[in-house]
């Protein structure tokens, strides 16, 4: 992930806030996922402060966005958990979703997600998942196409797994890591499915 991407994701807590005042806080969204032939969508339904629903977003389920239905106030969104806190805020602009902070119940984050748009074809979408202790999940980096790369991590931060993404999906060759650093498997997946590899003991040898 480039520098730029990760000094936004570091500014993104102290910007929305001050954002939220600028513009008023008169919209929420909740987030439902659908299947449509067969394939998982996440929908994303947008109110304003009477309730009435004003816009409905689409995303591919591994978050890319795939249109808008209405009309999306510019400005910060806000989402709650029943008991009233926040789940998440994201900022949007022309119906556009620049980035997107979403928080665990007990207000500790759990994603960040920023947006790099050329116009409005999305060039470039970067997130990063936390576990609940604070360290990196997940760090996913792809273009509007779904062409990147995803990085799984140990809880304790060492990094467990990467994997290219093609559409979306992980595909070409995986590779998996002790914590040590020393790998401990590699192989190759198609459409998300693992189709051969090579396995590694602790100490580098070959186990089947």
């Amino acid at each position: 992930m480039n520098k730029f991407i990760l000094v936004v994701f570091a500014s993104i807590f102290c910007i929305l806030p001050l954002v939220a005042q600028a513009y008023g806080e008169n919209t929420r969204k909740v987030v439902a996922t659908h299947y449509y032939e067969g394939n998982p969508k996440k929908e994303m339904v947008f109110y304003n402060d009477e309730g009435k629903e004003i816009a409905r977003e689409y995303y591919h389920i591994e978050g890319r966005s795939s249109g808008v239905k209405g009309r999306i106030p510019d400005g910060i969104i806000m989402e709650y958990f029943q008991d009233g806190t926040v789940k998440s805020k994201a900022l949007y602009k022309t119906n556009l979703m620049l980035n997107e902070a979403e928080f665990y119940d007990n207000g500790a984050k759990l994603s960040v997600t920023v947006n790099q748009w050329n116009g409005r074809a999305l060039e470039k979408m970067a997130e990063v998942i936390y576990y609940p202790n604070g360290n990196k999940k997940q760090e996913v980096v792809m273009d509007g196409g779904g062409n990147g790369i995803s990085k799984l991590y140990y809880d304790t931060g060492e990094l467990y797994e990467q994997v290219p993404l093609v559409d979306g999906m992980r595909e070409g060759q995986v590779k998996k890591y002790f914590k040590s650093g020393k790998l401990q498997f590699s192989g190759t997946m198609k459409n998300g499915e693992l189709i051969g590899g090579k396995e590694y003991d602790s100490s580098g040898k070959l186990i089947n």
